[in-house]
């Protein structure tokens, strides 16, 4: 198959109209997306990243109004949306046009993505369009075009060529379905913010699921997620730091995380006067939760490239940007 490479948002909006599967830059992740009101074309998007039926894809919007057209918003629900949108935010909400894609849900998520020129192409393609992440089922999401050409170049109708990502994780999904709305996937939009809106927000501890029933409402709710090859490990900072200073040669590791300026080895010797971090794709240093979440799958997808069987990930730091972070992570070791 050729693959149209463009940035003309035209070419790729008629691609989007005419059925088929384009893959796309969020602020957040790559997409892979169909036109939401063309069936087949959506289920094609399954079929590519092989993924289960039962794990509903997103549809992305160019506007607030063009949501309120097809789902019932309400006044939470646009108030989210004006504050969060466009951005990294997805709600979950009842259908108004039950003829968009999934048929079988009387629910939409939805979100509008903050990139000027992919707006402009969701508009032109006569939107929304459905979208996972672009990846294969249960990998980590991708952040670099290099790598989007790696996986799809060949294999999709069109690549839109856009600001890459900056963000780094999927977008936080808040449901506005059922007696509360609940936090349903932790991301770069925090829990405390979204209080201030939803003051009874059900936030999920450990181990704890809200939805119920065979079909979930979002994605990266039932399935492992995020995972590189390479076994992945949690580590605290003080796990963290021994591990550096007793595996550092070895090979086969690769670590990311705030900590390598920190090590002092023998002879008053510092590890990255030793190991410069920007010389060695075995070392990723991480200078915020923020700037964590917008290395940590590029750096994964690097890390199985060059055939490493083992990452450290140093734990976030308590804060800013430790929600949706700590959520990836532990998905990404989740067995």
């Amino acid at each position: 198959m050729k693959t149209l490479i463009s940035s003309d948002v035209r070419l790729l909006a008629n691609l989007i109209q005419e059925g088929k599967v384009v893959v796309f830059p969020t602020e957040t992740v790559y997409g892979i997306g169909a036109s939401t009101r063309l069936e087949s074309a959506c289920l094609r998007v399954y079929e590519i990243k092989g993924r289960p039926k039962d794990n509903p894809l997103i549809a992305h919007f160019h506007s607030i109004e063009s949501i309120a057209a097809v789902c019932e918003l309400g006044e939470v629900g646009r108030a989210l949306l004006e504050r969060f949108s466009p951005g990294p935010l997805t709600l979950i909400l009842p259908k108004k046009d039950k003829s968009l894609f999934p048929k079988e849900l009387d629910t939409l998520a939805v979100r509008i993505p903050k990139n000027p020129v992919v707006r402009e192409w969701i508009e032109l393609s006569r939107g929304p369009v459905s979208a996972p992440s672009a990846n294969l089922s249960g990998r980590p999401s991708l952040t670099k075009l290099s790598d989007v050409l790696r996986y799809f170049d060949g294999v999709v109708d069109g690549i839109l060529v856009a600001e890459e990502p900056s963000f780094g994780i999927e977008s936080t999904v808040v449901s506005l379905v059922g007696k509360s709305p609940a936090l349903l996937r932790p991301g770069s939009i925090e829990s405390n913010e979204l209080l201030k809106i939803l003051p009874k927000l059900w936030i999920p501890g450990p181990g704890s699921q809200k939805e119920t029933g065979s079909v979930p409402l979002s994605p990266g709710t039932k399935y492992k997620h995020y995972a590189p090859t390479a076994r992945v490990i949690l580590a605290s900072k003080e796990e963290f730091e021994f591990s550096l200073k007793t595996m550092n040669e070895s090979k086969s590791t690769a670590w990311i995380g705030f900590s390598f300026e920190e090590i002092e080895l023998n002879e008053g010797k510092k590890f990255g006067d030793l190991h410069p971090i920007f010389k060695s794709d075995r070392f990723c240093f991480v200078s915020s939760n923020e700037d964590y979440a917008a290395k940590l799958y590029a750096f994964f997808e690097s890390c199985d490239f060059a055939g490493f069987d083992t990452i450290f990930c140093e734990v976030p730091k308590p804060g800013k940007g430790e929600e949706g972070l700590r959520n990836r992570l532990e998905k990404a070791i989740s067995i």
